[in-house]
């Protein structure tokens, strides 16, 4: 739970050592290469190889089942293998896109019928000529003197043929020719059972070809690595004689370096990193509350001399999601959607942490919507076991809105505490302290004029709180050194400057209101769905049965989307936007160690 400490290694060699030891420290895999020089993009020819067998890896991924993986490197021709794997790839395309087109071609032909051209000899010339026409517009056909049939009709349109020897004029009819084509509806469904039993020919070609996707990830991890070589070759600083290559290192991992250094012929610095540098960040976190880091990072990175939130917003963005989705059953079908998919996304690391997170949020939702009464939008009575656990009331607005603004100034006052011990060597951290006086005043104020505490927090101990925290935030927000008259000027505007962002935090405060309307507008729907669906049952026996049915999955399956939508979206809005704004201070990059990814 916290940003690694990182040194500033820097590495002095012979230019006739630089190959091994940009090897060495790739297989050592745990620094973070700094430009030293300027870099140029790499050859065109030299980004399509490892292109192209990524491709071919991703082509077999995704292919629904799998054989036995081959494990030996040399059992077949690398290069041979990509071959066949983006052939079977351009086949496959080739032939869905064939099938895809028969069956929209029979989807037109249909309404026609199963018919087959005669000669022209036969119809003396005579051609037919057809036409799509909406029933409004049948009324054109009156006026024409060639002769025309209605072959099909359904409920939007009628398919005419009209008999002529040359072409009607395109202004005839309001609507264009229909070009039907030559082959009959049974030649199209032929066409289209070869078309479908190609396709699995060459899906069975591709389950085949999976055996080799061990193989093929270690043709990518190759690949890259060589490029990734060639990147780090052209980053270091060079002349006749020596190079120079230097990067960040975590802390823990010094002895380790210190070994690799003393094992080449190179001399090293290991420093800390000093005030002008610009380290990358490095978060270190369990793998249980990992899942912060992922959501967070989807945003925005801490800077290295910040601090690391993830732990914060693993919780709060499970909190707020749970209050958004507000419903037991919605949660829980989320939470067997993950077990379902739980070993597709523990194949990765970042699979794992949100996974992780997935579940405790799941949890949280589960424990929110039964404390608020909610499974698919119904409430069970009181007198039952889950309706005895019901003690959430989402129908008082006021309390509601309350439970809001107090888990929202919390939110805040929790990031201006952290931003205030951050600092806590300096004067500064006075003022997030006052905003945390502040924003505590405020809210005894608010509590105090609603009855909720005790009248001596409206009129004494909510007021002296707030004056207390101005002051703080006066004095203390500025940095700007006094040397003259003119900077205690600057300071005073300052400190003014600052006190004006009550009304920022003010507004953030309320940005929380958004956890009990999004929260409020999903059981609304829950409900409404629910009343429509039993309405229907009601007026409509025996058929309404169904509709009442379609009507609870469509509707609660629209309602899901859209709560998991709200859910991720503002939950994590609160915490990189309302957070985030009182307790980071900068924004970093992330840690790109220069390390093998072969086996």
């Amino acid at each position: 739970m916290s940003i690694k400490t990182l040194k500033k290694i820097t590495l002095y060699g012979l230019a006739s050592e630089k190959e091994a030891v940009l090897s060495g420290l790739q297989e050592m895999g745990c620094i973070h290469l700094i430009p030293l020089a300027e870099t140029a993009a790499a050859p065109e020819g030299e980004l399509s190889e490892p292109r192209a067998a990524k491709e071919a890896y991703s082509h077999l991924l995704s292919c629904p089942v799998k054989r036995r993986e081959i494990r030996r490197m040399d059992a077949m021709d690398t290069d041979e293998v990509v071959a066949k794997v983006l052939a079977n790839k351009n086949q496959l395309r080739a032939a869905s896109d064939a099938r895809d087109n028969l069956i929209k071609r029979i989807q037109e032909v249909r309404p026609w019928g199963d018919f087959s051209f005669p000669e022209l000899n036969q119809l003396d010339d005579i051609r037919l000529w057809f036409y799509v026409i909406p029933h409004h517009d049948m009324a054109a056909l009156e006026d024409i003197e060639m002769p025309w049939e209605v072959v099909h009709r359904d409920h939007k349109n009628c398919y005419v043929v009209l008999l002529n020897k040359t072409e009607p004029d395109v202004n005839l009819l309001p609507v264009k020719r229909s070009h039907v084509g030559g082959d009959s509806l049974s030649s199209l469904e032929h066409q289209l059972e070869e078309a479908e039993m190609k396709v699995e020919d060459i899906q069975g070609e591709r389950e085949s070809l999976t055996r080799w996707l061990y193989v093929l990830s270690q043709i990518v991890a190759r690949k890259e690595d060589t490029r990734s070589l060639e990147d780090a070759r052209r980053v270091t600083l060079d002349d006749d004689q020596f190079f120079l290559v230097s990067g960040w290192l975590p802390a823990d991992e010094e002895e380790r370096a210190s070994n690799f250094v003393a094992s080449f012929a190179v001399a090293a610095t290991i420093e800390d990193p000093a005030p002008e540098d610009n380290p990358p960040t490095l978060l270190d976190n369990p793998e249980s509350v990992a899942g912060g880091t992922e959501a967070m990072a989807f945003y925005q990175l801490p800077g290295y001399r910040t601090w690391d939130p993830s732990t914060v917003v693993f919780f709060s963005f499970s909190l707020f999601f749970a209050m958004i989705m507000n419903d037991a059953a919605y949660c829980a079908i989320l939470g067997g959607l993950v077990f379902l998919f739980r070993k597709k996304l523990g194949a990765s690391e970042t699979g794992i942490r949100i996974r992780n997170l997935a579940y405790f949020m799941s949890g949280i939702g589960i424990v929110w919507g039964i404390s608020s009464g909610s499974y698919f939008g119904y409430t069970p009575d009181k007198d039952t076991l889950f309706g005895s656990l019901h003690f959430i009331d989402m129908n008082n607005y006021g309390a509601m809105m309350k439970v809001s603004i107090i888990i929202g100034a919390t939110h805040i006052v929790i990031a201006n505490l952290v931003t205030a011990w951050n600092n806590r060597t300096r004067l500064y951290a006075l003022a997030p302290l006052g905003w945390t006086l502040a924003i505590a005043g405020g809210v005894a104020i608010w509590l105090g004029i609603t009855g909720d505490l005790a009248l001596v927090w409206k009129t004494t101990f909510g007021p002296a709180l707030a004056i207390a925290g101005a002051v703080l935030i006066f004095l203390f927000t500025s940095t700007r050194p006094v040397s003259s008259a003119k900077d205690v000027l600057f300071r005073i505007a300052d400190g003014l400057h600052a006190l004006y962002n009550i009304s920022s935090v003010f507004g953030d405060i309320l940005s929380y209101m958004r956890l009990f309307a999004l929260g409020l507008a999903g059981a609304s729907l829950a409900v409404t769905f629910n009343t429509l669906a039993f309405q229907v049952l009601d007026r409509m026996p025996g058929i309404g049965v169904l509709f009442c049915a379609l009507i609870l999955i469509a509707g609660h399956l629209l309602n899901i989307s859209l709560s998991l939508m709200g859910g991720v979206v503002h939950g994590l809005r609160l915490n990189v936007i309302e957070f985030f704004k009182w307790s980071l201070t900068e924004e970093g990059y992330p840690f790109k160690p220069f390390k093998k990814q072969e086996d």
